[in-house]
């Protein structure tokens, strides 16, 4: 009997031992995991942070094409108000030529001559009026780099990144700093060249209303003063002959 109770003891301490080494066994994976492992929360934060990059991207690149074409449209326009005021000078000098030689009052010619310089002069406004339109929209691509900024850095502080998100979040801060620097540059250029064309525009104006006199009598001079002073034509009409 006591020989039975022993070996009944003897048996319930190797299945107890048997059990703590099976529980050793599975030990680790109970464990906790370790902080920011969790795959799920890892991959939700690389997509966010992928799709912002995309977008980033594709504005930065809308950024970079806008100011692109408004570069080319200042230059186009600025090109054209230069030939405008070339045309112009040269028609003026030419009726200031045939005056000073002295013609007849009222000649067709210069009058013909008269109305394309006043052409001119009048295209050279519709010029200044696309460059003030102009630089309303490069102030409003200024704003747009400025609102990409703060996006970029925001982007940064997203977390599930990894490295090469940053690089790329990084290049893209990098160009638009470069397109704000460009929107800089253009928008100093716009306000130089409209000054510049204001100025030629007040200035030959008055010129030209006095020009409308000697065409007027054929001859150079200086325009009376007061009521009997030169008459003022009208945009693409001929000078009012003096009588």
């Amino acid at each position: 009997m006591a020989l039975s109770v022993q070996r009944s003891a003897l048996l319930l301490a190797m299945i107890v031992l048997g059990g703590c080494d099976q529980a050793n066994v599975f030990a680790p994976a109970a464990s906790s995991p370790p902080p920011n492992s969790n795959p799920a929360i890892t991959q939700t934060g690389t997509m966010t942070v992928r799709k912002s990059i995309e977008q980033l991207r594709s504005d930065q690149t809308a950024l970079g094409n806008g100011i692109a074409a408004q570069q080319a449209q200042f230059n186009a326009t600025r090109g054209q108000l230069a030939d405008d005021a070339r045309t112009y000078s040269g028609l003026v000098s030419g009726i200031n030529s045939r005056l000073q030689a002295g013609t007849t009052p009222g000649n067709p010619d210069l009058v013909n001559q008269w109305n394309a310089a006043q052409g001119k002069l009048d295209a050279v406004t519709i010029g200044v009026g696309t460059l003030n339109s102009l630089a309303s929209q490069v102030t409003t691509q200024a704003s747009v780099a400025g609102y990409l900024l703060e996006n970029v850095r925001a982007t940064y502080r997203v977390g599930g990144a990894v490295d090469e998100d940053h690089r790329n979040l990084r290049a893209i801060e990098a160009e638009t700093r470069r397109s704000m620097q460009q929107i800089d540059r253009l928008i100093a250029d716009l306000n130089a060249e409209i000054a510049r064309e204001n100025a030629f525009l007040g200035r030959e104006r008055t010129s030209l209303a006095a020009l409308s006199y000697n065409v007027n009598v054929g001859r150079l001079g200086a325009p009376p003063s007061g009521p009997g002073g030169p008459v003022t034509p009208a945009p693409n009409r001929r000078p009012v002959p003096l009588q």
